[in-house]
């Protein structure tokens, strides 16, 4: 029998297998590593781009609808009822907006908007709308005069203390449901009762019949601020007075959202298509903006997903951060559907 046959691993080729051995492991460890940064990476931009497109959607959804006024639109005047003049109930001004820089807002904030918690980021633009919120709720009977309750369908999504828009093609008004009776479908609409804002007057004007429909009224204000759900970066809020959906006000609704910068299409001759578009200190008359160039900053979640600062351009300034995250902007412009042929 051969004896070099019968011999164990000699230390050269114990030497050899650990050398391929840690070579090999070295290999896949690597691979391991780098597939992983690279998971991480795209995980987290994906997700920068998924809350760019939503929070665009979001402003986008409720610029086409500010203004609303049923279904002659910017035609028809509506009578206002409401007992506050304060800022959330000025449904006669559609849209409103504040341009930020060097620390401070033009026009300066209202107060309601400066006193949210968290408080607006500055040199963030801020735009209020004020729309319908939910389906058009048609009447089921004629007003026996303008001051009569209003008829709907039973269990219709209402309730006591919603702001309301009731319209047809020749008349509209806005007013505050003192009271509603789900099972009979009754909206009263009197000047007593605890409804806030409450109504200077109950009548709407108008005997409204079964073409025309009420509508829940909003205020909602989109700004930047803080995010309370993760400390560190910035999101983009709303605030919506009355809040139907019972959410705690303001509403921290999309992560990552670092600058939102606004342009106001103002239609000066009365074509309705924009002549030009400004930030929000220089509109001249917000009856007259017809659309709306949003532009958003958006920054991943996470930090140290880029390997150095990466430089980027917002708005027309350039930075260069001190972190490492990556950021990205998104811009649309959008019509205001209701101030357009």
């Amino acid at each position: 029998m051969n004896a070099r046959r019968n011999a164990g691993m000699g230390l050269v080729e114990l030497m050899v297998w650990a050398v391929i051995s840690m070579l090999v492991i070295g290999i896949t460890g690597f691979i391991y590593v780098n597939g992983k940064t690279l998971a991480r990476v795209n995980d987290s931009v994906s997700r920068m781009q998924e809350n760019g497109r939503y929070a665009m959607y979001l402003i986008e959804k409720d610029l086409r609808m500010a203004a609303f006024r049923g279904c002659n639109g910017a035609a028809v005047a509506p009578t206002n009822l409401l007992n506050s003049a304060a800022y959330p109930y000025q449904y006669a001004n559609g849209i409103a907006g504040y341009y930020g820089s060097g620390g401070a807002w033009s026009p300066a904030l209202d107060a309601s908007i400066a006193a949210l918690s968290p408080a607006p980021t500055t040199n963030s633009d801020v735009i209020t709308v004020r729309l319908i919120d939910g389906p058009a709720i048609p009447l089921i009977a004629r007003m026996a005069n303008a001051t009569a309750a209003v008829q709907v369908g039973a269990g219709s999504p209402l309730a006591a203390g919603d702001v309301l828009l009731i319209a047809d093609c020749s008349a509209a008004a806005i007013f505050n449901a003192t009271s509603f009776d789900s099972g009979a479908g009754t909206i009263g609409h009197d000047t007593g009762g605890s409804a806030t804002p409450g109504n200077t007057s109950d009548d709407l004007g108008h005997a409204f019949d079964t073409d025309a429909s009420v509508y829940r009224l909003v205020t909602r204000t989109y700004y930047v601020a803080p995010s309370a759900r993760k400390p560190g970066i910035n999101s983009l809020w709303s605030n919506s007075v009355p809040a139907y959906d019972g959410q705690a006000q303001p509403e921290e609704i999309v992560e990552g959202v670092e600058g939102l910068a606004l342009l106001f299409g103002e239609d000066l001759n009365g074509q309705r298509a924009a002549n030009r578009y400004v930030t929000a200190d220089t509109v001249g008359n917000w009856a007259n903006v017809v659309s709306l160039r949003a532009q958003v900053l958006l920054g991943t979640t996470r930090d140290n997903v880029a390997t150095s600062p990466q430089p980027y351009t917002f708005a027309g300034s350039s930075t260069t951060p001190t972190d490492r995250r990556v950021r990205s902007t998104l811009a649309s412009v959008v019509t205001v559907r209701n101030r357009v042929p």
